[in-house]
């Protein structure tokens, strides 16, 4: 089921801003040992994982995901970190509209 070419690319965009906003809050969670960083993930993903099913399964996503979820068990905060912005990057690629396939 696509819902993707019935939603304004207006709101895609909101959606983008939001996981930027989402993921970056990552970093400075891990650095101050946030009690429910755990719990932050899972709602953070769990949104991912709706907005891509909406969004027609773009791969990009998936990768965020992927990113997501070895930044989540991940020790070393210098790979934890750079998971993190390399996911926040990834956000730039969902496309917005199937016009924008690339």
């Amino acid at each position: 089921m696509n819902f993707y070419e019935e939603i304004p690319s207006s709101q895609i965009a909101a959606e983008k801003k939001y996981f930027v906003s989402a993921i970056f809050k990552l970093l400075p969670y891990k650095q101050n040992n946030y009690e429910f960083l755990d719990n932050y993930f899972e709602s953070v993903l769990q949104r991912l994982i709706g907005f891509n099913k909406i969004s027609g399964f773009q791969p990009e996503v998936l990768t965020i995901m992927s990113l997501l979820e070895y930044a989540r068990e991940e020790d070393d905060y210098q790979k934890y970190r750079k998971a993190i912005l390399d996911a926040c990057g990834l956000v730039e690629f969902i496309r917005e509209s199937d016009s924008d396939a690339r």
